[in-house]
């Protein structure tokens, strides 16, 4: 009778099949009725390093150039926070 009941699926268990599939999940597009782009997430990543790290194919993670990516996409991130605080004080 154990062999005939069915093991209840994990929700790791559930992720891992979803990532084998590739499916792109947790990302939200909207567009205007004239089919332009007003908003995205995840944000896609401005600094030239994040694209260029994206073109090279060595296997595992480097740190030093993903800190580097981060500190680039920080500026971009601290300016865009800048101007949505003087359009808050406005």
């Amino acid at each position: 009778s154990n062999a005939k009941m069915k093991k209840k699926t994990t929700k790791t268990q559930e992720a891992k099949k979803i990532l084998k599939k590739k499916f792109k999940v947790n990302t939200k597009i909207v567009f205007t009725e004239d089919g332009e782009l007003v908003q995205q997430w995840p944000p896609v990543q401005k600094s030239s390093l994040g694209k260029a790290d994206e073109e090279d194919d060595a296997s595992g993670i480097n740190l030093d150039k993903a800190k580097e990516i981060l500190r680039e996409e920080d500026k971009f991130d601290k300016e865009e926070y800048r101007k949505k605080v003087k359009e808050k004080h406005r």
